[in-house]
Protein backbone atom coordinates (compact mmCIF):
# COMPACT_ATOMS: atom_id res chain seq x y z
CA UNK A 1 0.00 0.00 0.00
CA UNK A 2 2.73 2.20 1.11
CA UNK A 3 5.29 1.43 -2.09
CA UNK A 4 1.73 2.18 -4.25
CA UNK A 5 1.34 5.71 -3.07
CA UNK A 6 5.24 6.58 -2.85
CA UNK A 7 4.95 5.59 -6.81
CA UNK A 8 1.65 7.11 -7.12
CA UNK A 9 3.17 10.32 -5.93
CA UNK A 10 6.80 9.57 -7.83
CA UNK A 11 4.77 9.63 -11.11
CA UNK A 12 2.41 12.75 -10.30
CA UNK A 13 5.76 14.83 -9.54
CA UNK A 14 6.71 13.87 -12.91
CA UNK A 15 4.18 14.65 -14.81
CA UNK A 16 4.19 18.27 -13.17
CA UNK A 17 7.13 18.91 -13.86
CA UNK A 18 7.06 17.89 -17.43
CA UNK A 19 4.06 20.28 -17.85
CA UNK A 20 6.26 22.92 -16.03
CA UNK A 21 9.01 22.47 -18.63
CA UNK A 22 6.57 22.60 -21.35
CA UNK A 23 5.59 26.59 -20.59
CA UNK A 24 7.31 29.51 -21.81
CA UNK A 25 10.02 30.54 -19.83
CA UNK A 26 9.45 32.84 -16.87
CA UNK A 27 11.48 35.41 -18.10
CA UNK A 28 11.21 34.83 -22.08
CA UNK A 29 12.25 38.46 -22.90
CA UNK A 30 15.63 39.62 -23.11
CA UNK A 31 16.96 40.87 -19.75
CA UNK A 32 17.88 44.72 -19.70
CA UNK A 33 21.41 45.53 -19.12
CA UNK A 34 22.42 47.61 -15.55
CA UNK A 35 20.81 50.97 -15.82
CA UNK A 36 21.34 53.59 -13.11
CA UNK A 37 19.68 56.73 -12.92
CA UNK A 38 20.81 59.60 -10.53
CA UNK A 39 18.18 62.01 -9.22
CA UNK A 40 19.45 64.49 -10.95
CA UNK A 41 19.25 62.65 -14.40
CA UNK A 42 15.35 61.52 -13.23
CA UNK A 43 14.08 64.78 -12.88
CA UNK A 44 15.99 66.02 -16.57
CA UNK A 45 14.09 63.38 -18.22
CA UNK A 46 10.65 65.05 -17.79
CA UNK A 47 11.53 68.52 -16.80
CA UNK A 48 11.10 69.57 -20.40
CA UNK A 49 8.76 72.09 -21.62
CA UNK A 50 5.37 71.34 -23.49
CA UNK A 51 1.74 70.15 -23.05
CA UNK A 52 1.22 68.19 -19.33
CA UNK A 53 2.23 65.36 -18.46
CA UNK A 54 5.97 64.96 -20.04
CA UNK A 55 6.27 61.30 -20.20
CA UNK A 56 9.94 59.47 -20.36
CA UNK A 57 10.01 55.57 -21.18
CA UNK A 58 12.60 54.13 -19.63
CA UNK A 59 11.84 50.56 -20.44
CA UNK A 60 9.12 48.31 -22.52
CA UNK A 61 8.82 44.94 -22.26
CA UNK A 62 6.29 42.54 -23.61
CA UNK A 63 4.84 41.96 -19.95
CA UNK A 64 5.95 45.30 -18.19
CA UNK A 65 7.78 48.54 -18.80
CA UNK A 66 7.78 52.08 -16.85
CA UNK A 67 7.91 55.49 -17.32
CA UNK A 68 9.14 58.69 -15.38
CA UNK A 69 6.15 61.36 -15.84
CA UNK A 70 5.47 64.80 -14.32
CA UNK A 71 2.08 66.33 -14.23
CA UNK A 72 1.81 70.25 -13.97
CA UNK A 73 -2.29 69.76 -14.87
CA UNK A 74 -5.18 67.69 -13.65
CA UNK A 75 -4.88 63.89 -15.33
CA UNK A 76 -8.42 62.51 -16.59
CA UNK A 77 -9.70 59.18 -15.40
CA UNK A 78 -7.79 56.03 -16.41
CA UNK A 79 -9.05 52.20 -16.49
CA UNK A 80 -6.84 49.76 -17.59
CA UNK A 81 -8.02 46.20 -18.13
CA UNK A 82 -5.09 44.35 -18.31
CA UNK A 83 -2.24 46.47 -15.98
CA UNK A 84 -1.68 47.13 -12.69
CA UNK A 85 0.29 50.42 -11.72
CA UNK A 86 2.95 50.54 -9.12
CA UNK A 87 3.88 53.80 -8.81
CA UNK A 88 6.41 55.72 -6.21
CA UNK A 89 5.86 59.36 -6.08
CA UNK A 90 9.45 61.76 -6.80
CA UNK A 91 8.50 64.64 -5.88
CA UNK A 92 5.52 67.49 -5.33
CA UNK A 93 2.18 66.59 -3.88
CA UNK A 94 -1.56 65.51 -5.91
CA UNK A 95 -4.49 63.95 -5.13
CA UNK A 96 -5.53 60.56 -6.03
CA UNK A 97 -9.20 59.21 -6.79
CA UNK A 98 -9.37 55.81 -6.92
CA UNK A 99 -12.66 53.09 -7.20
CA UNK A 100 -16.04 53.99 -7.42
CA UNK A 101 -17.82 54.23 -10.34
CA UNK A 102 -17.29 55.43 -13.71
CA UNK A 103 -19.57 57.41 -16.02
CA UNK A 104 -18.18 58.50 -19.86
CA UNK A 105 -15.31 57.01 -20.23
CA UNK A 106 -14.32 56.13 -23.72
CA UNK A 107 -12.01 53.56 -25.19
CA UNK A 108 -8.61 54.79 -26.10
CA UNK A 109 -7.32 51.92 -27.07
CA UNK A 110 -7.74 47.92 -26.53
CA UNK A 111 -8.63 47.72 -22.64
CA UNK A 112 -7.80 51.23 -22.20
CA UNK A 113 -10.61 53.49 -21.07
CA UNK A 114 -9.90 57.38 -20.32
CA UNK A 115 -12.21 60.25 -19.52
CA UNK A 116 -15.72 60.74 -17.73
CA UNK A 117 -15.80 61.19 -14.18
CA UNK A 118 -16.16 59.27 -11.05
CA UNK A 119 -18.70 58.85 -8.76
CA UNK A 120 -18.27 57.26 -5.39
CA UNK A 121 -14.31 56.89 -5.31
CA UNK A 122 -11.98 57.04 -2.39
CA UNK A 123 -9.26 59.90 -2.10
CA UNK A 124 -5.45 60.38 -1.10
CA UNK A 125 -2.88 62.95 -0.86
CA UNK A 126 -0.12 61.60 -2.24
CA UNK A 127 3.36 63.13 -1.30
CA UNK A 128 7.31 62.45 -2.05
CA UNK A 129 8.45 58.90 -1.14
CA UNK A 130 4.59 57.29 -0.99
CA UNK A 131 3.89 54.06 -3.02
CA UNK A 132 1.30 52.58 -4.33
CA UNK A 133 -0.25 50.07 -6.10
CA UNK A 134 -3.75 50.17 -8.81
CA UNK A 135 -4.87 47.09 -9.81
CA UNK A 136 -6.16 46.45 -13.41
CA UNK A 137 -9.60 48.00 -13.78
CA UNK A 138 -9.77 49.88 -10.77
CA UNK A 139 -10.91 53.66 -11.65
CA UNK A 140 -8.19 56.46 -11.03
CA UNK A 141 -7.50 60.07 -11.67
CA UNK A 142 -4.57 62.59 -10.31
CA UNK A 143 -5.46 66.33 -10.22
CA UNK A 144 -4.40 68.90 -8.24
CA UNK A 145 -0.05 68.12 -8.98
CA UNK A 146 1.49 70.75 -6.96
CA UNK A 147 5.38 71.35 -6.45
CA UNK A 148 6.55 69.59 -9.80
CA UNK A 149 4.72 66.40 -9.36
CA UNK A 150 6.39 63.44 -10.49
CA UNK A 151 6.41 59.68 -9.88
CA UNK A 152 7.79 55.98 -11.33
CA UNK A 153 5.39 53.97 -12.26
CA UNK A 154 5.91 50.29 -13.53
CA UNK A 155 2.97 48.86 -15.58
CA UNK A 156 3.36 44.78 -15.43
CA UNK A 157 0.43 43.26 -17.67
CA UNK A 158 -1.94 40.98 -16.09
Amino acid sequence: MIRNIALWTAAFGCLLSMAAAAQTARNATPQDDFRYLSAGDAAALVNKPGPAPVVSLLSDHEYYFSEIVARSADGQVEIHHHWIDFITVLSGEATLTYGGTVAGAKETAPGELRGGTIAGGKTVTLHRGDYLEIPADMPHLMTGPKHNFSYLIVKVRV
